[in-house]
């Protein structure tokens, strides 16, 4: 069994660093494609893809390209001694560090979830047999890779997508919205495909959850096409407004570019700034944007509740397993990113300065398609943890610059990928409770 788990760790490490040397070039490349605005999606795809595979590998300082054996990932780095075989300019170390990092985690999780059986868990165990009280025995907790495979390749997928937006946001402050949209359609298409109840990992919608999702599906849609047809406009058309901080900075170091000759990029580009009543008025936008998929999902739910008929045959309909892991993905994903876009708007509202990047809601809909509503809810809650623990290694050791905030859901996801199980059971008597409170409130008015 061990030679076995050490043939899946090297080949894991060595696809891991592969896909590690494509983060790369997804790093470097994917923020620097330039898409105009009207430009169909369709074609901003095709220019994205084109932009990411073409040219091939190649030198930055001679251009010259790169043989295979110099593109083999971590030792290829090692071999050359950090510096290109044609012109001798050195290679940035970040190469081979991002490689050996992707292939560390995906053997990190291999073992975690195989050897040491941490991380996902099935929605409702697999009854194996029945005790001699006729009380069912349930199974199937037990994850194998050549069972279960397809989560840990659709986890890894995801933890590829976190890895690559952290590194961007961390160096330009963006979150490329490919990115997340990416994670999101392969996980419905994933989970819908493969889902059922006593899989590990799998996120099959129950009657509600599979309401909410379709009705909040529904909305998005059409919102979406009232923003496509002007009737919903964009929220700081010209770039949200920078803190005092991140302004002063940015125009100190203009100043000193001028005084040196040079002109940044950003130069032209620096939004205008606004103040606190038309920050409100633009946070209005996005509200006025989820205000159909909030009323759909309520429509949806108050149409099983209401339509003795409908809700039985709709139960039914969530017993399909394709259906009800394509409703599982999307609930994941609407309520991932309802939580952080609803904490943005609340958040500017109150101190009329934008609490959060529209780019941290993108990230936390392709975590919750993946992932589920309540891992990615989780993952939201524990972010600023993981925001105060790199404070206090800035505090400590002095080190280290500000980061944006998508890191450390990154990471916070990482974490949860592990342990949400447990988080999961811990409160879920809570919640039951709360819930039950709630129902007894409203019905005492009814």
């Amino acid at each position: 069994m061990m030679l076995q788990h050490l043939v899946y760790i090297l080949f894991l490490f060595a696809f891991g660093a592969c896909v590690g040397s494509f983060l790369n070039v997804v790093v470097w490349r994917l923020p620097r494609v330039e898409v105009p605005e009207n430009e169909g999606m369709l074609r901003a795809l095709l220019r994205t893809t084109s932009a990411l595979t073409f040219p091939p590998s190649h030198c930055p300082k001679c251009d010259t390209k790169l043989a295979w054996r110099d593109n083999i990932p971590v030792f290829g780095w090692i071999f050359l001694g950090g510096k290109c075989r044609y012109c001798k300019a050195s290679i940035s170390p970040r190469y081979p560090i991002v490689e050996a990092i992707a292939g560390l985690l995906f053997v990190f999780y291999y073992v975690a979830f195989y050897i040491w059986q941490v991380g996902p868990c099935a929605p409702r165990p697999a009854v194996l047999a029945l005790d001699s009280y006729g009380e069912p025995i349930f199974g199937g907790s037990i994850r194998v890779f050549q069972q279960h495979w397809p989560i840990y390749a659709l986890d890894m997928m995801l933890i590829a997508c976190l890895l690559a937006a952290s590194l961007i946001d961390a160096e330009m402050f963006i979150i490329p919205i490919e990115i997340p949209w990416l994670a999101a359609i392969v996980g419905i298409i994933v989970h819908a495909v493969i889902d059922r109840p006593s899989l590990p990992g799998a996120l099959n919608a129950g009657g509600f959850g599979g309401a909410v999702a379709t009705g909040g599906g529904i909305g998005l849609i059409v919102s979406l096409v009232l923003y496509h047809r002007g009737l919903i406009t964009r929220s700081f058309p010209d770039g949200e407004p920078l803190l005092e901080i991140d302004r002063a900075a940015a125009l100190a170091e203009m100043e000193t570019a001028r005084r040196e000759g040079k002109k940044l990029e950003y130069e032209s580009e620096l939004p205008p700034e606004y103040t606190r009543k038309e920050i409100r008025h633009e946070i209005g936008k996005e509200m006025l944007f989820l205000l159909p998929p909030m009323v759909g999902a309520m429509l949806m739910v108050i149409a099983i509740k209401v339509l003795p008929g409908f809700g039985a045959s709709w139960s039914k309909l969530m017993d399909q397993n394709a259906i009800g892991g394509l409703l599982g993905a999307i609930l994941g994903a609407l309520v991932g990113g309802f939580v952080v876009w609803i904490t943005r708007i609340l958040g500017t509202l109150a101190f009329g300065r934008v609490a959060m990047g529209l780019g941290d809601v993108h990230l936390m809909f392709g975590v919750g398609a993946v992932l589920g509503a309540g891992s990615a809810t989780v993952a939201f809650f524990l972010a600023p943890f993981c925001g105060i623990a790199f404070a206090l290694y800035k505090l400590l050791f002095g080190k280290g610059r500000e980061l944006p905030y998508g890191p450390f859901l990154a990471m916070a996801t990482a974490v949860v990928m592990l342990f949400y199980c447990p988080i999961a059971a811990y409160l879920t008597p809570g919640l039951q409770g709360l819930l039950l409170l709630v129902g007894r409130l409203f019905g005492a008015q009814a």
